[in-house]
């Protein structure tokens, strides 16, 4: 009991920075902790700040506060201006003075670019002062001016392309190509990359991606499109659905665990059938896509990392890998 008191007293004294020192007369054990365990969490622009986690983080250089939540960020072709995407507001920020005006304002002077949505993607056209922003679950791209603050322009992804109907398109990231005078965009929603001719607003191409695409980048010779996919699953209906009788074919609970038969294959509630997901590893699955943007095909598909059900170290990997952004050079990524 001694000895238990004593360890109990020397824990107390010797924490110190996070590290503590745990002694008895057996043995030495040593503990090492974040820094700020002890700390409430605080922002303090241009000093240190303190994570929820209890890490600290300080600034390289200069800060300023914004709009909470931003998506994404691109910095203009000249260098002197950023722009932040948020929940339906954008911040635009001079670099030079660090000055930022938030879009809409908050007292409703400054028309608001993006009315039903938005998400991460951000591209600059290198000549023009346009800026083009995602718009998230509306499936469009907004054309904004900004320079002069107003909307200039807006292209659904929605709508027929080669004979299919493409719907509730969901607008995830945005890439510029040069080489075309281009975007390239991806469709959440309908697991696809499109390619978009900027003068006439016309899609010119619609390429299969992999589950949920959310990163994309392009090569510096605009060749070769790489887009992360970070699902696991296609979701489908139960079968049978229709607009008509939804409500009676919802289910109380999940259908199935995680890589079961069930979930591989499918099973039946309360006599409805409920589709199999397929393989979680597949290749459509949390992976990378090379896309040839010269064929408007996809030739390779890369996993980048350990797979759901490997086993590393004598644990069962339960997540797997789930790419989503990415970064080209000449030669790699």
């Amino acid at each position: 009991m001694k000895n238990y008191q004593l360890g109990l007293l020397l824990y107390t004294l010797c924490s110190l920075n996070g590290i503590f020192e745990l002694k008895s007369q057996e043995k030495s054990d040593y503990y090492l902790s974040v820094p700020g365990h002890r700390e409430y969490a605080s922002i303090n622009a241009g000093k240190k700040s303190v994570l929820p986690s209890g890490r600290y983080v300080s600034p390289a250089g200069q800060t300023i506060q914004i709009t909470h939540d931003p998506f994404g960020l691109r910095i203009s072709p000249d260098g002197k201006t950023a722009i932040t995407l948020h929940n339906g507001v954008i911040s635009i920020i001079s670099l030079s003075d660090m000055q930022s005006t938030r879009i809409p304002d908050y007292e409703n002077k400054l028309e608001a670019p993006l009315k039903k949505g938005s998400f991460l993607g951000i591209v600059f056209h290198p000549n023009l002062n346009h800026v083009y922003l995602s718009g998230g679950d509306e499936g469009t791209i907004i054309v904004y001016d900004y320079k002069n603050l107003k909307i200039i322009d807006k292209i659904d992804l929605n709508g027929f392309f080669e004979n299919v109907s493409y719907e509730d398109s969901f607008t995830s990231d945005l890439v510029y190509n040069p080489g075309k005078d281009e975007l390239l965009v991806l469709d959440r929603g309908n697991f696809r990359l499109v390619r978009i001719d900027i003068k006439n607003k016309s899609i010119t191409a619609s390429i299969p991606t992999g589950r949920q695409p959310f990163g994309l980048a392009i090569s510096p010779d605009f060749k070769t499109a790489l887009v992360a996919n970070v699902g696991m699953y296609s979701y489908p209906l139960v079968e049978g659905t229709t607009p008509e009788n939804i409500n009676n074919q919802m289910i109380n609970w999940h259908p199935f665990p995680n890589n079961t038969k069930e979930s591989i294959e499918g099973t039946i509630i309360d006599g409805k059938k409920i589709p199999g997901l397929g393989d979680p590893n597949s290749d459509e699955a949390m992976s990378v896509f090379v896309v040839d943007l010269e064929k408007n095909k996809t030739i390779n598909k890369l996993k980048t990392g350990y797979q759901l059900g490997e086993w590393i170290d004598d644990i069962e990997v339960v997540g797997g890998s789930s790419p989503n952004s990415i970064a080209m050079g000449k030669n790699y990524a």
